[in-house]
C-alpha cells in the first residue's frame, strides 16, 4: 500500500511542481522583463500556463498574486496527508491534480486552435517543451489517478472476502 501512496503523492507533485515552476517563471518575467531565458519559459516550456491565464479560461480563477504561496502550501499539504498515511486524502488530490492537468490540456489544445504549414492545411504534428509538460503532467497525474481508483477498488474486494463465510463441508 505505501507504494500506491508513493505513485499518488508522486503524479500530485508533479503537477503542483509544474504549477509553482510555472508560476515563479511567471514572477521571474515580472521582476526581470529583459531576461531572454525568462521569456522562454513563459513562451515556450510553460505555454499551456500561459493559456489558462487569458480572462476566457475557466482556470484564470487560480492565477494570481498568491499563485506562488499557494502552489507552496498544497504541495505542503500533500506530503503532510502522505505522511499521515491518509488514503482517501492522497486519493482525493491525486484525482484533483488529473482534473488540473485535464483541464489545462484542454485549454491549451483549444486555445492554440489548428496549426498551419506552407500549403496552409493543418499540421498535426504538436511538439516541443511545452507538449513535453503536458505529456509528463497528464501522464503522472493519470497514473496517480488511476492507482488511486484500483487501490481503492481492491481494498472493497479484499474487505469483501474477508466478510463472507467460508462454509467448510464435514469429512
Amino acid at each position: 500500500m505505501s507504494r500506491a501512496l508513493n505513485a499518488q503523492t508522486f503524479g500530485s507533485l508533479v503537477v503542483i511542481g509544474a504549477f509553482a515552476a510555472a508560476e515563479a517563471s511567471a514572477a521571474w518575467l515580472a521582476a526581470a522583463p529583459g531576461s531572454s531565458f525568462a521569456w522562454y519559459l513563459n513562451l515556450a516550456v510553460f505555454r499551456p500556463f500561459e493559456t489558462a491565464r487569458v480572462e476566457t479560461s475557466p482556470l484564470h480563477i487560480l492565477f494570481g498574486n498568491d499563485a506562488l504561496r499557494n502552489a507552496v502550501v498544497l504541495a505542503l499539504v500533500t506530503l503532510v496527508v502522505r505522511a499521515m498515511r491518509f488514503r482517501f486524502g492522497v486519493a482525493a488530490i491525486a484525482n484533483l491534480s488529473f482534473v488540473f492537468a485535464a483541464a489545462l490540456t484542454y485549454a491549451w489544445l483549444g486555445l492554440r486552435g489548428p496549426l498551419q504549414a506552407v500549403s496552409l492545411k493543418p499540421v498535426v504534428a504538436i511538439q516541443g517543451p511545452d507538449f513535453a509538460i503536458i505529456t509528463v503532467m497528464l501522464g503522472s497525474s493519470f497514473l496517480a489517478f488511476a492507482i488511486s481508483h484500483l487501490s481503492f477498488a481492491m481494498r472493497i474486494r479484499s474487505e469483501r472476502r474477508r466478510s463472507v463465510p467460508i462454509f467448510h463441508r464435514a469429512p
